[in-house]
């Protein structure tokens, strides 16, 4: 089963990376007029696919991020910041994937252009499914 849904997340990853669309669904602004486009590209019992683009050099408000799974489809270069006040500057290359845990944050996009990510979130297993097997 485990096999069966690392293959599921890759397909589902590289069919939205070789995607040509890009229609923007979601705006957000701050006060550098900062967009973020959030289309959901497909969803599943197990899964929601999002593709994700902040503007260059904008920032996104303070907003919660459930548990999930990110693949950097551009370069990146940007500052989290948390409710605790602490700030932590990131760099991503195009190709990393990372798992990303619950968290409240906001960010600023240091980089001159968009961020761009696909974000796998991880729903919970329904009552009597399937987990998937650890080994």
């Amino acid at each position: 089963m485990r096999t069966i849904l690392i293959a599921a997340l890759t397909v589902c990853c590289v069919t939205v990376a070789l995607a040509q669309e890009h229609t923007r669904s979601q705006t957000m602004t701050h006060a550098a007029t900062a967009t973020v486009d959030a289309k959901l590209v497909t969803e599943n019992e197990l899964v929601q696919v999002f593709r994700m683009s902040v503007s260059a050099r904008t920032a996104t408000p303070m907003h919660d991020v459930s548990p999930r799974v990110v693949v950097w489809l551009s370069d990146a270069h940007f500052v989290d910041h948390f409710v605790d006040g602490t700030t932590k500057e990131e760099t991503r290359k195009a190709g990393e994937v990372e798992w990303v845990p619950a968290r409240r944050h906001a960010g600023d996009n240091l980089a001159d252009k968009p961020m761009e990510f696909i974000a796998v979130v991880v729903r919970a297993a329904s009552p009597g499914g399937h987990a998937p097997a650890h080994r």
